[in-house]
């Protein structure tokens, strides 16, 4: 007997849905989907309870007459500033005794136990492998009855403030809908990439939204750091619209007939007077908006990865860097900058710069939810099962 299961992605100023249908085999295909605007949220987080709550309802309706079924559980997928990502090493010597369950039971719990004290007011979205070694050596899997000296664990944890889970749940709760995981976007969309890339490994992953950007890497297919930034692609149309006193609609026009991403050669070349069709017509030098774009987009991968301290030391490791763009205009005719400004040795590693699907997001999370994720070492949801169980339900 097919199931059908409801995920959510919270983006923003909307609200993307799929109902998945599953068979008894765990395979899953796309049942409906929706996208639905809601001006209560913004950059994914809530600014009016009662209209996004009253919107949401009017979404799980529809989807229900379309569908036929009543939905009481749902997966969210969001995409805050505010999450955080800490990695982490534990150990347990083994003094030539062989490798046990109850040996990775201790490291994982050790870990989980130091960011639970050290993060009070964050509650743990993803616990996720990056590595174990056995005497100094990397193994790809858990070196289960192996003996050995010394057995680490290297842990990535991925957490969200409480209070910003409470208002996640609550808005759904008043739908009366049980969360059922929430799961941070740029895994879902690093999931999404590694299911339809099996070779890939150690690399990098940018979201450029529309309102905030994201960086994830990824070393031997395992998220090992992540950052959400407060700011995405519509701060060039908003630096312009400010230091031009032009609208959003004329910029992408302006972008679409003239080529900002060459400035020298058109110092004295000026926007055409019917480009203005909502401002007032002003002498604009195309060499000047051509500035005022690259010094936003030198800035936003100054912070996601040219200056970020994080990746300093992987910079050796990476060899494909992948750039998504929800902003399919921006992608179009500003994309060669984007690629011009990220400081790395195009000879040793591969750039790729792509359109961000709007489902993208949702694909991975029901790869992660349905299938389930060798590299996560705790699903974390509702279920009550013991940390350690669901944990060895991913090997054995």
């Amino acid at each position: 007997m097919n199931q059908e299961n409801l995920i959510a992605e919270i983006s923003d100023d909307k609200i993307r849905y799929v109902v998945y249908e599953q068979d008894e085999k765990s395979e899953y295909k796309i049942f409906k989907k929706k996208i639905s605007e809601n001006t209560g949220i913004k950059k994914g987080k809530i600014l009016d309870f009662d209209y996004t709550t009253k919107k949401i309802n009017e979404d799980i309706k529809n989807l229900e007459q379309e569908s036929d079924k009543i939905f009481r559980n749902i997966s969210i997928i969001i995409n805050q500033p505010e999450i955080s990502c800490t990695s982490l090493s534990g150990f347990k010597q083994l003094n030539g005794s062989k490798v046990e369950k109850k040996d990775l039971d201790y490291i994982l719990n050790e870990a989980k136990s130091s960011i639970v004290k050290n993060q009070e007011k964050n509650s743990i979205l993803h616990i996720l492998n990056s590595s174990f070694i056995l005497d100094k050596r990397k193994r790809n899997k858990i070196p289960i009855n192996l003996q050995g000296d010394h057995l680490s664990l290297h842990v990535t944890f991925i957490s969200l403030p409480k209070n910003n889970l409470k208002n996640i749940r609550a808005l759904f709760d008043s739908n009366d809908l049980k969360i059922d995981r929430v799961i941070s976007k740029p895994l879902a969309c690093g999931i999404d990439l590694l299911s339809k890339n099996k070779g890939a490994k150690n690399f990098a992953l940018i979201n450029f939204d529309k309102e905030v950007s994201s960086i994830s890497l990824y070393e031997d297919s395992s998220l090992v750091f992540l950052k959400i930034f407060p700011f995405g692609t519509n701060s060039i149309y908003r630096d312009i619209g400010q230091l031009c006193s032009i609208k959003e609609n004329e910029i992408r026009v302006i972008m679409k007939k003239l080529d900002l991403t060459v400035a020298e050669s058109k110092k004295n070349k000026y926007v055409e007077e019917n480009l203005f069709t909502e401002s007032e017509f002003k002498r604009i030098n195309t060499g000047h908006l051509n500035s005022i774009v690259k010094a936003r987009i030198k800035e936003m991968l100054d912070y996601i990865f040219n200056k970020n301290k994080n990746l300093y030391y992987a910079n050796n490791k990476i060899i494909h860097v992948h750039l998504f763009f929800e902003d399919k205009d921006i992608l179009e005719n500003l994309g060669k900058l984007f690629e011009e400004f990220l400081k790395i040795d195009s000879t040793k590693t591969q750039i790729e710069l792509l359109p961000l699907n709007d489902f993208s997001a949702l694909s991975g999370a029901a790869e992660l939810i349905f299938k389930g994720w060798d590299k996560e070492a705790i699903p974390v949801n509702h279920r009550k099962k013991s940390m350690i169980s669901g944990f060895f339900e991913r090997f054995f």
